[in-house]
């Protein structure tokens, strides 16, 4: 009996060190691969990995910020109209075509205006002839500077205002390109639907931010 006893508590204490050793490994085996003493990414649910749902977006990295904006989503629009400025001599007038991503209370909004001298604001073709399909100089709606190209502007979250300035894209770095127009695939504010690129460099007084591998899918032209 004695000797039954022992070797029943040899086999049961034998048993708990198996236990406990399998049970060791298996929480070893669990906590090897997980990380520690990582910082958080603040910039999670802003990059590439976020789906487009819509026709209409505009995403890139804006101040070294991934941003995905869409249209109707999140509170920004791609909205689309015309502007008339100053006339750039007697028989012309300075005119633009604008699209883009808007929000509510202009804060988070990223524009581009198509500006060009035309002869008539009402015609059709001259309208139409703002827009082609390649690489644009960068120009200006400011008055008295009116200069012929295309002008993007971004407003940031504390509102402040930067823009692109006519002569900057002279670098290899920096272009506006846009790469495919056709009609507009759905019920929308634009006759057309322009996809292109932006790398470029915008300025607020001495101070300067960069668009970098921006992809836009916009709305464009109110004829």
């Amino acid at each position: 009996m004695r000797i039954n006893m022992r070797n029943s508590f040899k086999l049961i204490f034998l048993g708990l060190v198996v236990g406990l050793g399998l049970t060791a490994c298996q929480k070893d085996t669990l906590v090897t691969d997980v990380p520690h003493n990582v910082d958080p990414d603040f910039n999670w649910g802003k990059g590439d990995s976020i789906p487009l749902v819509t026709n209409f977006y505009f995403y890139g990295k804006i101040d070294s910020v991934m941003y995905t904006l869409q249209d109707s989503i999140d509170g920004s629009y791609n909205l689309v109209f015309d502007s008339t400025y100053l006339g750039c001599n007697d028989t012309t007038t300075f005119y633009g075509q604008l699209t883009g991503m808007y929000s509510l209370g202009n804060a988070h909004s990223l524009e581009v205006k198509f500006l060009k001298c035309i002869e008539d604001t009402s015609n059709l073709a001259d309208k139409e002839s703002l827009l082609f399909a390649g690489t644009y100089p960068y120009g200006s709606s400011t008055p008295l500077n009116q200069i012929e190209g295309v002008e993007i502007t971004w407003v940031d979250d504390n509102g402040v205002v930067w823009r692109s300035l006519p002569g900057s894209g002279s670098s290899s770095n920096d272009s506006f390109v846009v790469q495919l127009i056709s009609p507009n695939p759905g019920k929308g504010l634009g006759d057309n639907l322009i996809l292109g690129t932006m790398d470029v460099r915008l300025y607020n007084g001495t101070n300067s931010i960069r668009i970098e591998e921006g992809v836009f899918s916009f709305q464009y032209g109110v004829y």
